[in-house]
């Protein structure tokens, strides 16, 4: 059971890990595409096909950082790296990583900001006849 959710939590289906039938060379070439991530430049990673996604995850999550504990900061380079390696780690078990829709969200907040802004502003201007 406890397995079973380990092995749900790293991203594959119960099945393939518990009787072994994951393919060999599945596992050599995730084990590569994680390896070329950790030492390609964030530039090369955009360009590659197999590590685009990841490299705009690392970005996401780096701006993220630099919002929170500011661009120069110990802290900042530290979980910088923790990040980077995270992704790598998914890589190299098999796992999906999807590119953010951060500005999907942007743009949905931004346009409910300016509806609950129109909206007071037609309030007011009802209030003042």
């Amino acid at each position: 059971m406890a397995d079973d959710r380990t092995e749900q939590a790293a991203g594959s289906k119960p099945s393939e890990r518990s009787n072994g039938t994951r393919d060999l060379a599945r596992q050599d070439r995730d084990r590569q595409v994680a390896a070329d991530f950790r030492q390609m430049t964030q530039a090369e990673r955009l360009q590659d096909k197999s590590t685009n996604p990841g490299a705009k995850q690392v970005a996401a999550m780096e701006a993220a950082i630099d919002k929170k504990y500011g661009h120069a900061t110990p802290e900042a380079a530290r979980m910088k790296v923790a990040a980077r390696e995270a992704v790598a780690q998914t890589l190299e078990r098999g796992g999906r990583v999807r590119a953010p829709r951060v500005r999907e969200v942007e743009q949905r907040r931004d346009e409910t900001r300016d509806q609950n802004r129109a909206a007071a502003e037609k309030t007011a201007r009802d209030l003042d006849r």
